[in-house]
């Protein structure tokens, strides 16, 4: 035991750092998941995208909408609209409207998880009409 406390004496500087590091990491792992990292998302609005004049998204997780963005296209939508978001790991709600040029509009929700590899494409098709 004599010999035990004579080398935690002898190395206490290296002791301390590394149980200082081994407290770093454990706070490293609790909060990663939680820094929003990028997510590239491809809206896919099929045939019909020139009629749309307004994309709106809004990316929810448990309810609470972390992010959202509208796209305005005066003489049509692409068929494929392109952007960036910044969302923290784990599960989300992506709620979109597609708005007509005569006001009306349409609604769906897909999911998404984040983080992603590549691009997440998101088809509206189904009810883009």
């Amino acid at each position: 035991m004599a010999t035990l406390v004579h080398v935690f004496s002898r190395h206490r500087p290296l002791a301390a750092r590394l149980i200082a590091l081994a407290g770093l990491a454990a706070v490293a792992a609790v909060l990663a998941p939680r820094v929003p990292r990028p997510v590239k998302v491809d809206l896919l609005l099929g045939p019909a995208h020139q009629e749309f004049v307004e994309v709106r998204v809004a990316y929810l997780q448990e309810g609470e909408e972390l992010h959202g963005v509208a796209f305005n296209f005066p003489s049509g939508a692409p068929p494929r609209v392109h952007h960036e978001v910044s969302l923290p790991a784990g599960d989300f709600e992506v709620h979109t409207e597609l708005r007509r040029a005569d006001g009306r509009s349409q609604a769906c929700t897909r999911s998404l998880h984040a983080p992603a590899t590549g691009t997440v494409l998101i088809p509206l098709v189904e009810r883009a009409q």
